[in-house]
């Protein structure tokens, strides 16, 4: 059968599992052979069962008694037959999550209830291994004061069974005390606290590939800012009781709408869905205490439901489907000659495309005729395949002005693939000139000057290093397309990529930026801020100016560069200052850009701006700038970043460093260990004055270039 003779419905729903998660009442005959099979047929991918048994705990209780010496450990000897509630068996295997025993506690004050339930879960992950499971579900800590014990456990228990996945079962967030009054006001709680305790395992854990998230779904749905942070976790499970689902009008379960949007932003994850409550909450549901097999499955059929309604995904996430959180090195089309499928993938983005077709009519209307009646002259340099000289030759149609255009381009390969759309498209209207634009002397000045140099921080593509050496031939009163790029920057956590950095345990990788289509991340910041622009033409050049670049000779695939002065006019130095409003953890920070191609036609990457200057733009994935150790901050917090773009005339690089604050009341007064606010910050809204108080700070990334750099 071919994919497209599938129901969509259906091989949308096939993308997502659903799990269940028996009743103990029933768990015995849900977990031979035949229940496995028969919650498969009707419609489950998977059951999260117990791995032992009441058999098993009633042996640990009588051997962890109270006894005169604590430090005293009874062995735990592993579980046999009677004690465990399944068998080895490849049929069902890859059906089954195994679950830890609820009842032990690895952070118990008590230090022999705590060694025994260390011995507990090892003997359990051991055998599920054995058994062949990939996933085991923990329970998560019972106590906020011992989760160093917890987490020691259980990192001890990874290291004693290899490539068994656990997953640690938690609350989104606490769930508070409602107010005596009755009324549906939950009383204050700390939204981030069950996080905070997350994080400290993780991080105890160091950062574990084989650790994740079980999450549970309340029924009554924190603030954003928790669903956003749970996000960028690396969540295996969601959770989600029966008894959280409403009645529509006719009887069925359904889930709040609130309830929807959280799913449907969680399935990007593609996580687990696991129902619990199934068989109680049916009985409330339809007041029998026998309901149907059907009746059962309405909470399963409605998830499935819900797989098939997601949101369309947005333009962006189509084009960048595989590639999310995953670090790729920025192009260096100066110094590399692209291949065909590269040029390809950008030139199948017609939002950017679009937009410099209109820049160009804009700027050919603008300029108008000739006086003299001849074709204005509109050079696009690093022509590429030519998609930008196409966009030229129709803005000249609509504007009526006539032009010829120079296709500037240095790769051979795609020189001759120009000769080809000559001689097939454009004929005598194009000129395809083989040349760096940076060495390139052509016939006549230059009135339009169009390029798609931008890289994903705008200038991380040494395009003000390229056109600043074309600049020489556009004419004093010559138009430059873009006019103008600015970078913007924020800092953010990411505990994908930063495990992805970490497992390459190479100094490199953490000093190199790299462009991501990011998905699990959250930004800290409360606003996104620029770092620098440039423009073009230059300020810093006259309009024949020779190219800013190194004060010798050298030569690059053939082509004979002859450049002269300094390019310390680009060197840039920025450093910002963020308000954290919720603790988290920074791993790095994200760069983005925003250009004005000519008057009011714009670019944007940035997630704020991006839908109102050029939505869809899908050309450009944000940039990530990695930091080498996660720093911490809490709440009211503040972070800066120092960013310099720098250059020695052979390279152009960056360096960044990253500072922390917190905001304790207090005198205004300058320490070494703080600064004080400036003036417009200086007082919390009860008019006590505030200091900031230095946290930590990180090393220097990529000093002098050492690790990454740009060619010239």
């Amino acid at each position: 059968m071919s994919e497209a003779s599938v129901d969509p419905d259906k091989r949308m729903s096939s993308l997502y599992y659903v799990g269940l998660q028996p009743d103990q009442s029933n768990i015995e005959a849900a977990i031979d052979s035949d229940g496995v099979l028969s919650a498969v047929t009707d419609g489950y991918d998977v059951l999260s069962v117990p791995i032992t048994n009441a058999h098993f705990r009633s042996g640990i209780s009588r051997i962890s008694q109270p006894v005169s010496d604590p430090a005293i450990v009874p062995p735990v000897a592993p579980p046999i037959y009677s004690d465990v509630n399944f068998a080895p068996n490849t049929t069902y295997a890859q059906h089954i999550f195994g679950m830890a025993a609820q009842w032990i506690e690895l952070d118990s004050p008590d230090p022999r209830i705590a060694a025994v339930s260390a011995q507990v879960l090892k003997h359990e992950l051991s055998f599920a291994y054995f058994c062949g499971l990939s996933y085991v579900i923990v329970p998560g800590p019972t106590r906020r004061n011992n989760v160093a014990l917890y987490a020691e456990s259980l990192n001890a228990a990874l290291a004693a069974v290899p490539h068994i996945n656990v997953i640690v079962h938690l609350a989104m967030a606490e769930t508070g005390i409602e107010e005596p009054s009755g009324s549906d006001v939950q009383a204050p709680v700390d939204a981030m606290s069950i996080w905070d305790i997350w994080n400290s395992i993780r991080t105890i854990c160091d950062y574990s590939s084989r650790l994740s998230v079980g999450l549970q779904v309340p029924a009554k749905l924190p603030p954003q800012t928790v669903v956003s942070r749970w996000f960028a976790e690396p969540i295996t499970v969601l959770f989600i009781s029966a008894k959280i689902f409403l009645s529509n009008p006719k009887g069925y379960p359904v889930l709040s709408k609130a309830h929807q949007y959280l799913l449907f932003k969680y399935m990007k994850m593609k996580p687990y869905t696991i129902l619990q409550d199934v068989r109680e909450a049916t009985q409330i549901r339809t007041s029998s205490k026998l309901p149907s097999k059907q009746d059962e499955k309405a909470y399963l059929i409605y998830i499935r439901h819900l797989h098939t309604i997601l949101p369309a995904p947005t333009a962006v996430e189509k084009f960048g489907r595989g590639y999310q959180d995953y670090l790729q090195n920025p192009l260096q089309p100066l110094a590399d000659n692209l291949e065909s499928g590269t040029y390809e993938v950008f030139e199948k983005d017609p939002v950017k495309y679009a937009q410099y077709e209109k820049a160009l009519f804009q700027a050919l209307s603008d300029r108008g005729t000739s006086p003299n009646d001849q074709p204005l002259v509109v050079a696009v340099v690093g022509a590429g395949r030519g998609p930008l000289v196409g966009c030229a030759l129709r803005a000249s149609d609509k504007a009526k002005v006539p032009i010829f255009v120079y296709a500037v381009e240095k790769n051979p390969n795609a020189y001759t693939y120009l000769l080809q759309r000559k001689e097939l498209e454009w004929q005598n209207n194009v000129e395809v000139v083989f040349a760096d634009m940076r060495n390139w002397n052509p016939v006549r000045k230059i009135d339009v000057m169009v390029s798609e140099l931008l890289g994903s921080f705008g200038d991380n593509e040494l395009s003000p290093e390229c056109l600043d050496g074309a600049q020489r031939v556009l004419k004093s009163t010559g138009i430059m397309i873009p006019q103008s790029y600015t970078s913007h920057f924020i800092p953010a956590m990411s505990p994908k990529i930063f495990s992805t950095i970490k497992s390459q345990n190479r100094e490199d990788i953490v000093n190199t930026p790299y462009v991501v289509m990011l998905q699990a991340v959250d930004l800290l910041a409360m606003e996104i801020k620029q770092a620098w622009e440039f423009r073009h033409p230059s300020p810093y050049l006259g309009a024949n100016s020779k190219s800013s670049a190194v004060t010798h000779e050298r030569r690059y695939d053939g082509l004979r560069m002859d450049d002269s002065v300094s390019n310390d006019h680009n060197n840039r130095h920025v450093k910002a200052r963020f308000s954290v409003e919720n603790r988290g953890i920074m791993h790095g920070f994200v760069g983005y850009f925003e250009s004005v191609l000519y008057g009011d036609v714009e670019l944007s990457t940035r997630p704020d701006t991006i839908n109102k200057k050029s939505k869809d733009l899908v050309s450009w994935f944000p940039i990530w700038f990695p930091i080498s150790s996660p720093l911490y901050v809490p709440d009211d917090s503040e972070i800066e970043i120092s960013i310099w773009r720098k250059t020695d005339n052979r390279k152009v690089w960056y360096e960044w460093s990253i500072e922390t604050f917190v905001l304790v009341p207090g005198p205004r007064l300058g320490s070494n260990d703080g600064d004080p606010m400036p003036p417009e910050s200086s007082a919390r809204s009860n008019g006590s004055s505030t200091k900031r108080v230095r946290l930590g700070c990180s090393k220097l990334h990529n000093p002098g270039g050492k690790y990454s750099s740009m060619s010239l």
